[in-house]
């Protein structure tokens, strides 16, 4: 049967396949087609398998070995340009640089097969760098944990020995010889100083890194946690292949299959350093639960197709195999498309149903906050649902006052922290101006690195004052609330319950989750501000409306006012003009003397004076304090003045009254008030008493009170007031049923204008009857002159006691 050889690659593995329908496999030949040709047989033949992949592991590894080192440098170069000055970047770099000149050369090396002092040249050249991993690993980790300061001295040594070794790198003593053993062409043999190297050094630097890792997991929490976490499986899957590489060094027989893992630290450490944050291992296992599932349905398809083209077509490059790969390859990538579909759906549903059912929570809450207009239920909500979702220990959301400059925010929402400590964070503004710049999620545990990397000290220093008060009030995360491309308030969160780290999918569905959060903020402080115009301008009518009928009331009292006024004047002037017409007739007609008729013509006019300045002085009283003149009194030398003209009236005389004064025990103390003015209330309180007493007696009475009052009484036996009469008793025009029995001629504004100057003096003025015909007691108060010297009287009546007792009628 004619054989029909297939190139594959790489070049030094040979297969021939027969033109046949099975198309069996055997050795020899030059390898140019696809690889996955070479697995295809692999169920027809494992023996001759396992044979060519142990001849070719040299190749293999060799590209292996070229893969990681470019990935490797590419990684370093995006560290080395993210920030070429901060210490973590350089030495991340530095270990970067050095992985990758051990991985060129370690892929040069496994090319040569027949040249042995080229081979030593390269394995020379590949211990360069793997001389110089440990000592730039120690340092970047060290330099990651900030560890710089304390570890001084055991870095500069490192530095200093590995200088030392590198000296050796090119004589005997470091790499003797290299020679075949096993599948491989040429294996180096380590020298004297190599050994010691790797022994003392190498594992010494290697283990103590991973030593302060894991002391500083158990230390640490929260994304930090996280990061050392992955560093940590970065450097086991680093570190564990690599080390596969030392068993052939000395003649130990175990193969370096452990090298193809070296690839998977440079991909770890992206994760965990380029981007300061790792994702979720949840987050993980759901990405290679579906790429994994790409790939074996994109391995069972290759098959399928690879059997139809052998069933039912005599060649791959024939035209009708061009055909069938033209309708064939759109099929598959549609295909492709849908099964990616059904995979993400059943990692969310079946595999991964919390991390669907969070997502679908906060999808739900951004929908949830389009419904509320109300403002305290939208911060409920984002607090309730956050804190819920997320399994967090507090939350709380500040929001700006609009209506303040400069901005001042205010607490609309917290549970967990303490309110004053929320407030304490945007104190200075530095935060919300930070957040208005960066409108981003701002992490506690990335501010250290954000203060490193800060362009001005002033930045510098305040990001470590804010993560000092973030610390102290036990803050993780700040979430900017935008509108209108301003911040309009913030969201605080506190840390999960379980410790974890806020996760890179978390950030990202909570920066979305505070845009739709912020929209429904500005519409619910829009809601607000209308409805607060609504009340407002309700209130102004209600007030208005008010005034309205305030001002009907007083109009109204006016006109009652004005009635009584009439009343009054009419009674008040109209009778003492009528008796003095009356006398000025007779006169005129010579039938009365006019020595007989001025006494009652003089009467009169004085009657119609005191009438008018009553009217006066008590308008002048509406709705004030009388103008005081207050000095030092002696009020029972006043009242000793007064008696004896009471006394004297004729009404006294004729109903045989007894006028009589209780002086205190001792002196009595001087007022502090208006000598004029109170001499006018006292001389008003007796002329009352005298006027509505038809018999017994009238007693003054002066007693000192506790905390600085003297208290002046009337009491007489007289009329007495009537429950009806004593609500109106101290009111303009205000006169009992009765009085107009006792005192025809009164105006009714004697005890307004006597209540008028008791209160511009400071004191209080009340009265006591036990009833009709039971008599009645005035009393008013003065405060005790201590040596005042204010020109006016200024006293509270909310300052004094209350020294007058109200009875019922008995």
């Amino acid at each position: 049967m004619k054989k029909k050889k297939l190139k594959y690659w790489p070049s030094r593995m040979a297969f021939t396949i027969s033109a046949s329908a099975k198309n069996k496999l055997a050795c020899g030949g030059v390898l140019v087609a696809p690889p996955f040709l070479f697995i295809a047989d692999i169920c027809y033949n494992k023996f001759i398998i396992k044979k060519c992949f142990l001849e070719n592991m040299q190749q293999f590894l060799a590209l292996d070995a070229l893969i990681t080192g470019f990935i490797t440098f590419a990684f370093g170069l995006m560290i080395i340009v993210k920030n070429p000055k901060n210490i973590i970047n350089i030495t991340g770099f530095f270990l970067t640089s050095a992985t990758a000149l051990w991985c060129f050369g370690y892929w040069r090396w496994l090319l040569i097969y027949n040249d042995a002092d080229q081979a030593l040249f390269w394995v020379r050249i590949l211990s360069l760098g793997s001389t110089l991993i440990p000592l730039s690993y120690f340092h970047w980790i060290v330099s990651l944990l900030g560890l710089n300061r304390t570890k001084r001295k055991i870095i500069l040594s490192a530095y200093a020995i590995t200088g030392a070794v590198l000296f050796f790198s090119f004589s005997p003593l470091y790499i003797k010889t290299v020679s075949p053993i096993a599948e491989f062409a040429f294996w180096p043999k380590p020298g004297i100083v190599y050994t010691a190297y790797l022994f003392f050094i190498y594992i010494g630097l290697v283990f103590y890194g991973l030593f302060l890792l894991v002391k500083n997991f158990k230390q640490t929490s929260g994304i930090r946690r996280i990061q050392i976490k992955y560093v940590l499986l970065g450097s086991i899957f680093g570190f564990g292949g690599g080390a596969t590489n030392f068993f052939y060094w000395y003649d130990i027989n175990f193969p370096p299959l452990g090298n193809v893992l070296v690839i998977l630290y440079p991909v770890i450490f992206s994760y965990a350093i380029i981007r300061y944050r790792l994702m979720d291992i949840r987050i993980v296992a759901r990405k290679i639960f579906i790429y994994c599932g790409l790939a074996a349905f994109t391995y069972g398809m290759f098959y399928l197709v690879l059997a139809a083209y052998q069933r039912y077509l005599d060649d791959i490059f024939s035209p009708s195999g061009y055909l069938a790969g033209l309708i064939i390859a759109p099929l598959f990538v549609a295909a492709l498309y849908g099964v990616k579909k059904i995979f993400q759906t059943a990692a969310n549903r079946y595999f991964f149903a919390s991390l669907y059912n969070y997502q679908e929570t906060i999808n739900k809450l951004t929908d949830e906050l389009s419904n509320y207009l109300e403002l305290d239920k939208i911060t409920d909500l984002i607090v309730a649902t956050i804190k819920k979702t997320m399994r967090l220990n507090r939350a709380g959301v500040l929001l700006a006052d609009a209506g303040q400059n400069p901005t001042r925010y205010q607490i609309a929402k917290i549970t967990g922290f303490n309110r004053q400590n929320g407030i304490s964070l945007v104190q200075d503004n530095f935060l919300t101006e930070f957040l208005t710049k960066n409108p981003r999620p701002l992490v506690l545990d990335e501010l250290s690195l954000l203060a490193k990397d800060a362009k001005t000290l002033d930045d510098r220093l305040n990001l470590e004052k804010l993560k000092k008060q973030m610390e102290k009030i036990e803050a993780s995360l700040c979430l900017p609330l935008m509108g209108e491309r301003r911040l309009i308030g913030l969201i605080v969160l506190g840390g999960k319950i379980s410790g974890d780290g806020y996760t890179q999918e978390d950030l990202e569905l909570l920066n979305t989750m505070s845009k739709q959060a912020g929209i429904a903020v500005e519409n619910g402080r829009l809601y607000r501000q209308v409805r607060e115009l609504n009340e407002n301008l309700y209130g102004q009518v209600e007030e208005k409306t008010r005034d309205i009928k305030e001002k009907s009331r007083h109009l109204e009292k006016l006109l009652n006012m004005k009635n009584d006024f009439l009343r009054v004047v009419n009674h008040q002037l109209n009778t003492p003009l009528s008796v003095m017409k009356g006398y000025y007739s007779l006169m005129e007609e010579g039938t009365f003397p006019p020595a007989k008729a001025l006494p009652f013509v003089k009467a009169g006019m004085e009657r119609i004076s005191a009438t008018v300045a009553d009217f006066w002085q008590a308008y002048e009283l509406e709705g004030e304090k009388m103008a005081m003149e207050p000095g030092a009194v002696d009020i029972a030398g006043l009242i000793e003045k007064l008696l004896p003209e009471k006394k004297q009236l004729k009404l006294a005389q004729d109903r045989q009254l007894s006028i009589v004064f209780q002086k205190p025990a001792g002196a009595a103390p001087k007022a502090w008030c208006d000598e004029k003015k109170i001499t006018h209330v006292i001389s008003n309180l007796l002329d009352n008493a005298v006027f509505y007493t038809r018999a017994g007696q009238i007693t003054v009475s002066l007693a000192v009170l506790k905390k600085g009052w003297l208290k002046i009484s009337v009491r007489d036996t007289g009329a007495g007031i009537t429950a009806e009469d004593r609500p109106k008793m101290f009111q303009k025009f205000s006169r009992g049923r009765r009085a107009t029995d006792f005192k025809p001629d009164g105006s009714g504004l004697g005890l307004f204008i006597a209540k008028k100057i008791v209160e511009s003096n400071g004191g209080e003025i009340s009265f006591q009857s036990r009833g009709a015909n039971q008599g009645t007691t005035f009393s008013f108060t003065l405060p005790i002159y201590r040596g005042q010297a204010d020109s006016r009287a200024n006293a509270s009546n909310s300052a004094r006691d209350k020294i007058v007792i109200f009875y019922d009628n008995i």
